[in-house]
């Protein structure tokens, strides 16, 4: 009986400590930095050549490097794809919607470089039952930096057959 009152004066005061620390709100103290919070995506763009036995997926997210998209090709080849495979030349984009035209959409490659806005380019070979994956990250990869992930964008890829 002696323990069992000596146990529950003990977490008696267990009780009142831990209810003591409990954080109120008032009385804090430093700064709270504000994250930015990134802008919804609006849509993406994806053109690519249209080449039986070829299909595409294009997938983008926020980098963990703040301030980027990182953009995702997946191509994949049938294995009836022509023997020595394709060149493609893709260019990726992304633009926040207020620095362009309203209802500008880039329709070729011309149209991406130049509007001035961030966009790397990769040529890739693609062969029978292939697949290939290219990673970019923009406006990172870009030489142009003009680009708020905290505003309203749209991302893309144009891809063109530059096969000889």
């Amino acid at each position: 009986m002696k323990y069992q009152l000596l146990l529950a004066a003990v977490l008696l005061a267990c009780m009142i400590f831990s209810a003591g620390c409990v954080n109120d709100g008032g009385d804090q103290t430093g700064t709270v930095t504000p994250t930015p919070t990134p802008a919804s995506v609006l849509e993406s763009v994806t053109i690519l050549p249209e080449i039986p036995g070829i299909t595409y997926s294009l997938t983008a997210k926020q980098s963990a490097e703040q301030g980027n998209v990182e953009m995702r090709l997946k191509a994949v080849a049938a294995r009836d794809l022509r023997k020595d495979g394709y060149n493609i030349r893709y260019t990726f984009f992304v633009y926040n919607t207020d620095s362009v035209a309203k209802d500008w959409t880039p329709q070729s490659y011309e149209d991406v470089v130049n509007a001035g806005i961030p966009y790397v380019t990769k040529i890739d070979r693609i062969y029978p039952a292939n697949e290939r994956v290219i990673d970019v990250m923009l406006p990172r990869d870009a030489s142009v930096k003009s680009f708020d992930v905290t505003k309203p964008y749209i991302y893309g890829v144009v891809g063109v057959d530059v096969t000889v």
